[in-house]
């Protein structure tokens, strides 16, 4: 049996393909920022964008900070990020009231 090409081909087309790089939230994250794009994020269900800005609040505040807050626990706000998650719209809105008391406290 002769081998087939397929491995060359598919070695080509993953160089060819742009690698996503991982993501660390800076100094430049705002939380003002943050906050726009949940409430934008959830006025059209994007989920993932969604998703995606908890992690960076969580990455950027931690986790301490933001259960003392919310009363949400650790695993609560990790399932929160995970991609097949669906978040109550109570954890949603006391993420948003957090959001909104640093803003306020930006301000």
């Amino acid at each position: 049996m002769a081998k087939t090409k397929i491995l060359n081909s598919q070695e080509k087309f993953s160089k060819e393909k742009p690698q996503a790089k991982p993501y660390t939230a800076g100094e430049d994250v705002s939380i003002l920022g943050l906050k726009e794009a949940i409430i934008e994020s959830l006025f059209d269900a994007d989920f993932d964008t969604f998703k995606g800005c908890i992690a960076i609040l969580i990455e950027k505040q931690g986790y301490s900070e933001i259960t003392k807050s919310t009363g949400l626990s650790k695993t609560t706000l990790y399932r929160m990020c995970e991609p097949t998650s669906n978040p109550t719209l109570e954890n949603i809105g006391k993420v948003l009231n957090y959001i909104n008391e640093l803003d306020g406290k930006a301000a």
